[in-house]
């Protein structure tokens, strides 16, 4: 059973730094009593809707953020909720894409995600470092997706821009 990732968008109302843990606070973009809080540890990847990596510092106040959450993580009960998410991303309004995070198997489609990727040459296949990365470790592992359109085919099919391979699976 593939784990069940969550995507939440929201806008930044605030950002700061508690105890070395950075605290993004949001608002849902549909929904303004829809609130909850990001906590950001070392090893939350923060990135750009193209895949580079970023600081919490270059998120703007009214920014829109993507973050990507295990659903099958306790929240505590408090209000707003803190959530520590898998993945956080800037979309930059300005940037074109998507971006889709899944485990993929041997024939690189996602279960969960209804999604194929067909690889090319130039798609840049790295790990969180940023160091390239073989396309025939991609079977089984979390991977970090961009990519600019699908087909409109059951499942849709990509050719990715970017893959991040990343050891971070949430638990089953």
């Amino acid at each position: 059973m593939q784990p069940l990732i969550k995507k939440i968008e929201a806008l930044v109302l605030s950002i700061s730094v508690q105890s070395g843990v950075g605290m993004i606070e949001t608002m849902s973009e549909k929904d303004e009593t829809k609130k909850a809080i990001f906590k950001i540890t070392g090893q939350t990847p923060l990135l750009t809707k193209d895949g580079h990596q970023i600081g919490a510092s270059a998120i703007p106040v009214k920014g829109r953020i993507i973050a990507f959450v295990d659903s099958k993580t306790p929240l505590p009960m408090v209000s707003p909720p803190q959530i520590t998410p898998l993945l956080v991303i800037f979309d930059q309004y300005d940037k074109k894409g998507e971006v889709a995070i899944g485990v993929f198997d041997q024939m690189l489609f996602s279960e969960q995600l209804k999604l194929k990727l067909h690889l090319k040459d130039s798609t840049e296949i790295v790990n969180l470092q940023g160091k390239r990365v073989d396309k025939e470790v991609l079977s089984g592992k979390m991977l970090i997706v961009f990519y600019s359109t699908t087909t409109r085919s059951i499942p849709a099919q990509t050719n990715p821009t970017k893959i991040i391979v990343t050891d971070v699976l949430p638990t089953e």
